[in-house]
């Protein structure tokens, strides 16, 4: 809790690709975390073999370039780890089991609630020296079905400020997109800046395991 406190008194900064005022923490994340714990729960049977790195007509054109999160970040294609139960698609961008997704898609200590299910999820992940990032494209049947999901989740997102196990902090809040940050308590894992957005039938989320004021103006431009 005291790192909270250190982060809520750096200077703001303002950003103005969304016009809103946003903070940042002025320590990096704790290099010494590992990558199976800095990087958000995603696994792939074995036994079925090496996932696409295309679901449906999702690809990694859809999701935002290494570029658009700012200087110094680049592609990252994770191999897998046979040990940890997993493959990799041997491509920056994977083909995500909509089930698994939705299954982890709310953070350890906040209350779930009941969300639609995406007909498809693609991710692609990011570096920027150590520091991991991850896009997440989910596409549902309709677009009612998305709006319901970007309100829903936002939902829990607000309502787990200030909860037990997990420290959940709103810094963009508003129909267009939503920007949260959030330490989860079990395990040695970094806080993550998230952003979100739906537009049509898709929702993306843009999340960086930096909470500093830099990481939070990656998300930020990743999202325009």
């Amino acid at each position: 809790m005291a790192d909270r406190q250190r982060c809520r008194r750096v200077a703001a900064t303002v950003l103005t690709g969304f016009g809103i005022l946003l903070t940042g923490c002025s320590e990096d994340p704790d290099p010494e975390a590992t990558r199976a714990e800095r990087l958000p729960e995603r696994k792939q049977a074995l036994s079925s073999g090496p996932p696409d790195s295309r679901s449906g007509d999702l690809g990694q054109e859809d999701l935002p370039a290494p570029g658009a999160l700012g200087k110094g970040w680049e592609y990252r294609v994770d191999k897998g780890n046979p040990e940890d139960g997993y493959v990799g698609s041997g491509e920056p961008a994977i083909a995500r089991d909509p089930a698994s997704v939705m299954a982890a898609i709310t953070p350890l200590g906040c209350p779930p609630q009941q969300m639609p299910m995406p007909a498809r999820a693609l991710e692609v992940t990011y570096e920027r020296k150590s520091v991991p990032g991850v896009g997440l494209i989910l596409q549902f049947a309709e677009a009612d079905a998305a709006q319901q999901f970007f309100a829903t989740h936002t939902d829990v997102l607000r309502d787990c400020v200030d909860a037990k196990r997990v420290d959940v902090d709103v810094l963009h809040d508003s129909s267009s997109g939503f920007v949260s940050s959030r330490t989860e308590q079990l395990g040695r894992t970094p806080t993550w800046v998230e952003g979100l957005t739906v537009d049509g039938e898709e929702v993306r989320l843009i999340a960086i395991a930096d909470p500093t004021r830099r990481g939070v103006q990656s998300v930020v431009a990743a999202m325009r």
